[in-house]
């Protein structure tokens, strides 16, 4: 049994035969979504992305979750009561069968999950990992999310859905869809950059919109 944090992204591609695609109609659905939102709201993403673009290259790990990550996730407002919600720091455990027919033991904590449930995480929809600055990040980001995603398509398998996720690095961040077998990653998107941030909080909402869908399926 190996943590989420140990694994990097060839090894999952290997170990689980998932492979890469340059795009996808999923991915470009995501991408294209526009919505409208508030002026208080857009207001607020800006002054984030100006106090981003100041302290970048200063913040720590936890500065970068609690003045910046949570604030833009927030906007996004992924909570419904008895139907679903954000977890942070979620612990996730499942057995999954590799290419060689052997059972892997999955588990890992994930820096933050939207899913059903209460008090623990039961179906997972959308995963944001790492928040580490860009010049402190030794691990595998991509790597890691992966891994959650595919533990989390494993606990899915009646929905028979798309997992969606994204990493951060800094001030970037990579947008990533898993569907069965294949995955595809966005373009890097620049948080201190108003335009980029905008569509960051627009891809958000795409991901928030397809979890109401799934959640009022009786």
């Amino acid at each position: 049994m190996k943590s989420f944090e140990k694994w990097e992204t060839e090894e999952v591609e290997r170990t689980f035969e998932i492979i890469q695609e340059d795009d996808s109609e999923l991915m470009q659905n995501w991408l294209n979504f526009q919505t409208s939102f508030s002026e208080k709201k857009l207001e607020r993403v800006k002054e984030l992305s100006e106090r981003h673009k100041k302290m970048a290259n200063y913040w720590s790990e936890e500065d970068i979750k609690v003045f910046f990550i949570v604030p833009i996730i927030d906007l996004v407002e992924f909570y419904v009561p008895n139907r679903y919600r954000t977890f942070m720091e979620a612990s996730l455990k499942v057995e999954l069968m590799d290419k060689d027919q052997k059972m892997q033991t999955l588990k890992g904590r994930v820096e933050m999950v939207v899913a059903t449930g209460k008090q623990r995480p039961q179906t997972p929809f959308f995963f944001l990992n790492e928040y580490k600055p860009h010049v402190k990040s030794q691990s595998d980001p991509q790597g890691q999310l992966l891994i959650a995603m595919l533990a989390a398509q494993s606990k899915n398998t009646k929905l028979n859905i798309p997992i969606y996720g994204l990493y951060t690095i800094g001030q970037n961040w990579f947008f990533v869809v898993l569907e069965q077998k294949k995955y595809v990653l966005s373009r890097q998107f620049d948080a201190t950059k108003a335009e980029d941030l905008s569509q960051i909080l627009n891809m958000l909402q795409f991901v928030k919109e397809h979890i109401e869908r799934l959640t009022q399926i009786k």
